[in-house]
């Protein structure tokens, strides 16, 4: 597992592209924009995945979720693809307890936000 860098960025993207999450990505950054450094970063994750879910209705975009997945785990796509739910939910913990930097990305957004106005 690793943490997350730049190129990951344009990967999820290319995900929120496919999947047309555009208005999704734009009511969770002016909740950003609004909040500042007082925005939960961690309510705000789980907004943001919960709403791409939502919309990984088409094969490719699922395909590249298990690609995006698979980079950052440092394991094949197929295998996040075929992983049993407890081990998925496993990793996804491990990997946002131990690899995740909340500041990191509270920063970054907000850094983001502010280059947006």
């Amino acid at each position: 597992m690793r943490r997350l860098k730049t190129s990951d960025i344009f990967a999820f993207c290319r995900i929120c592209t496919e999947a047309h999450v555009r208005d999704e990505v734009k009511a969770i950054a002016e909740v950003i924009q609004r909040d500042g450094a007082n925005a939960d970063a961690t309510q705000v994750g789980y907004d943001l995945i919960l709403s791409i879910i939502e919309r990984l209705g088409t094969v490719k975009a699922e395909q590249m979720v298990y690609e995006f997945l698979g980079s950052i785990w440092e394991m094949d796509a197929q295998a996040v693809a075929n992983m049993d739910l407890t081990t998925f939910s496993d990793t996804m913990r491990t990997w946002g307890s131990e690899y995740l930097d909340r500041d990191t990305l509270r920063g970054f957004f907000g850094s983001l936000s502010r280059l947006m106005r």
